[in-house]
């Protein structure tokens, strides 16, 4: 960690299913062919285009998705192991992606965790040894207490700091304009402090674990997310220039809104799906070759 180049890049892509997504916007359910999306449609897409510009990443998995997938064929486990010979990172983002994990017992939270930690280690299981490395919270939102769960599973790291005030903003008001509209969201109105901070890594020696924040710009702290990096030519263009970037994904950053079966609600209320996947997907290709590829929070910290 010492010898982590101000010049550096890390990537990560939460796999949140898309029923996280109708919950955000207080939505029914999702069909059963759109629960499939993720794994199955925007996962080989990441896979083709980090082999295109020889990056790595670490993809934080929803433990109810992967559990999905492996009773019906297990298509999408097949691509995380392929992912993991690549040298991608597969990390914990929770079994059932409780936006209000923070409110559970720790009994609660160790045994969520847990499934899901179980589940990944089964499919790392035979490709060397590998195991979970890290932890993300659902929404970003955590606190010391869940954080000490995370160090019981043996992890190294949590990547939950997103210190962005203007997100966290933009949330609230997102929050209540639906409550307006009649849509209650599962999104956390509390836990401010997962959302100002230290904008680089740091070690957190109250739970004995790294912290790895996601990159802000500079000022007004705007978060490097995909929803704005690959959303906005002259926000890809500013994370070109940061010096040590962060950069988080959603498996929705590279989702066809055409193509691949959304249902149409959420057509109307998800910022990627209003905009083409071939205008997204050159976009991250022109920033990963900008910047010389990318490495997993775990390769980061040579674990």
């Amino acid at each position: 960690m010492a010898g982590m180049q101000s010049k550096a890049t890390i990537l990560s892509v939460d796999l949140d299913d898309v029923a996280c997504y109708h919950a955000i916007h207080g939505l029914p359910p999702p069909s059963d062919r759109a629960a499939r999306i993720v794994l199955e449609r925007c996962l080989p897409r990441f896979i083709e285009l980090f082999d295109e510009v020889a990056a790595t990443a670490t993809f934080f998995v929803v433990g109810r998705d992967l559990e999905r997938d492996l009773q019906s064929g297990g298509r999408g486990a097949a691509l995380l192991r392929q992912a993991a010979k690549g040298g991608c990172e597969l990390a914990n983002h929770s079994h059932s992606h409780p936006y209000d994990l923070t409110r559970w017992s720790g009994a609660e939270i160790h045994a969520d965790l847990a499934r899901c930690d179980d589940l990944l280690r089964g499919l790392l299981r035979g490709l060397g040894g590998g195991r979970p490395r890290g932890f993300r919270a659902p929404g970003y939102t955590h606190d010391r207490r869940l954080l000490e769960q995370v160090a019981a599973l043996g992890y190294s790291y949590d990547s939950s700091l997103l210190p962005s005030p203007t997100y966290y903003l933009a949330k609230l008001s997102m929050i209540a304009l639906k409550g307006l509209r009649g849509r209650r969201s599962a999104s956390m109105v509390s836990g401010w402090r997962s959302f100002v901070g230290r904008d680089r890594p740091f070690f957190r020696p109250d739970v004995g674990l790294w912290e790895m924040p996601i990159s802000v710009l500079p000022r007004l702290r705007l978060p490097m997310v995909g929803t704005l990096v690959l959303g906005n030519e002259r926000a890809t263009r500013a994370a070109a220039d940061l010096g040590y970037l962060h950069l988080e994904l959603h498996a929705l950053d590279l989702a066809d809104p055409d193509s691949d079966g959304f249902d149409p609600a959420l057509l109307r209320h998800q910022p990627e799906l209003r905009s083409s996947l071939k205008v997204r997907r050159e976009r991250l290709k022109w920033l990963l070759e900008e910047r010389g590829g990318a490495a997993t929070i775990a390769g980061a910290l040579s674990l």
